[in-house]
């Protein structure tokens, strides 16, 4: 089945319901019409534009745009199509090529024993990037090859180039001096639980301990008796109490995403980072994602939503609500896993003329052990 091809043309004309009568008269349809001031659009069949032009002189019709299908096929030209295929095909080859290998160590004949080895592998400027098995593969025979300087080596990708990381062979390494040590409390606490794999634990869970005090002793006793020193280690959780204040301010901005947004470029230089293009929005919150590595260049991808800017003043709860989210999120960052807030409350609350005033306190689950390195002849001579 042919596609019909409908085109839009215009006129301007002083009297539309003539021109359309000329048109019905010569028995040229119209499809659509739509009325500008004295600016006439048409939607008829392209084939029917010639007549147009032919049989009604009193007017001049103007090309304005095709309809459906043949619009999307008038935007896509050749050229238009070569550019897109040429992005892509850039964008493939720069992120298959090698255009440098840094290998990271401080022995600079190991390097060069490295860097030479990895270029007959293959793995040099502008190669192509290997595969994860050929990589493996090519990991396995330099450790095989010189295993007598290379303990371990890994190659990583990084953009348009391969990081290879090793650790030279020490065929006779230095024997250290065993150490003795306590693990002992770095802050203040109640013991909430305890674990250790080396020495002996001297305290409970319910236990008060001050900083310093030794949690796990690296002394191994028997009826008060030293047998035997080793390096304790463990992991004690306690529940450990701070105080803070946050000051905010009374007035805030609340943003609104509109649902409008705008796709940019930016290029990450040396001298910082570029937007490709000028923001179309006044306002507006962004979302970026890399596109790929060039030499020292990163180039990103960004989706710009428009936001709608409303000055707001926070009332008192509000105001506190959003304290103790700024206080807890600044407490969450300093936690390590299986650390956690346990109680919190606000001891006092207050607006001055610009501000809102809020004090905090916390009760917070946190590993409180430290390592505190002793001398068995120090003891020694402290219990003689």
């Amino acid at each position: 089945m042919k596609i019909k091809h409908y085109i839009y043309i215009k006129t301007k004309v002083s009297n539309k319901n003539r021109i359309l009568m000329k048109l019905y008269k010569n028995r040229i349809p119209v499809y659509d019409v739509v009325s500008k001031g004295e600016v006439l659009y048409l939607k008829v069949l392209q084939s029917d534009y010639e007549k147009i032009k032919k049989h009604i002189v009193t007017a001049k019709f103007y090309y304005v745009n095709d309809s459906g299908i043949f619009k999307v096929k008038r935007m896509i030209t050749p050229l238009k199509i070569f550019a897109v295929l040429f992005f892509f095909a850039a964008v493939f080859f720069f992120s298959r090529v090698i255009v440098k290998v840094e290998v990271v160590h401080s022995n600079k004949e190991i390097r060069e024993l490295v860097k030479k080895s990895l270029d007959e592998q293959g793995i040099h400027f502008l190669s192509f990037k290997k595969d994860y098995q050929e990589l493996q593969r090519i990991k396995s025979y330099l450790l095989q090859t010189y295993k007598d300087q290379l303990e371990w080596l890994e190659i990583e990708s990084v953009g348009m180039k391969y990081v290879v990381r090793i650790e030279e062979r020490i065929l006779n390494p230095k024997i250290e001096e065993e150490k003795y040590c306590h693990i002992v409390a770095n802050k203040s606490g109640i013991v909430s639980s305890i674990q250790h794999t080396n020495g002996e634990v001297i305290v409970h869970d319910g236990q008060y301990v001050a900083e310093g005090d030794i949690l796990i002793s690296g002394e191994i006793k028997y009826n008060e008796t030293v047998k035997n020193n080793v390096c304790a280690s463990g992991e004690v959780l306690a529940e450990v109490w701070y105080e803070t204040s946050v000051s905010l301010p009374i007035s805030y901005v609340n943003k609104t995403r509109t649902g409008k947004k705008r796709t940019n470029f930016a290029i990450d230089t040396a001298s910082g980072r570029h937007k490709i293009l000028k923001s179309r929005l006044l306002h507006y919150e962004t979302e970026e994602k890399v596109l790929f590595h060039f030499f020292d260049w990163t180039f990103y991808k960004y989706i710009e939503y428009e936001v709608e800017e409303e000055n707001l003043l926070y009332d008192l709860d509000a105001g506190v609500e959003k304290a103790l989210a700024l206080a807890d999120e600044k407490i969450n960052m300093k936690l390590k896993d299986g650390e956690k807030i346990n109680t919190r409350k606000v001891l006092k609350k207050s607006i001055n003329d610009s501000t809102i005033e809020v004090e905090i306190f916390y009760s917070v689950l946190e590993n409180i052990t430290k390592v505190e390195e002793f001398s068995i002849t120090e003891v020694e001579e402290e219990g003689s």
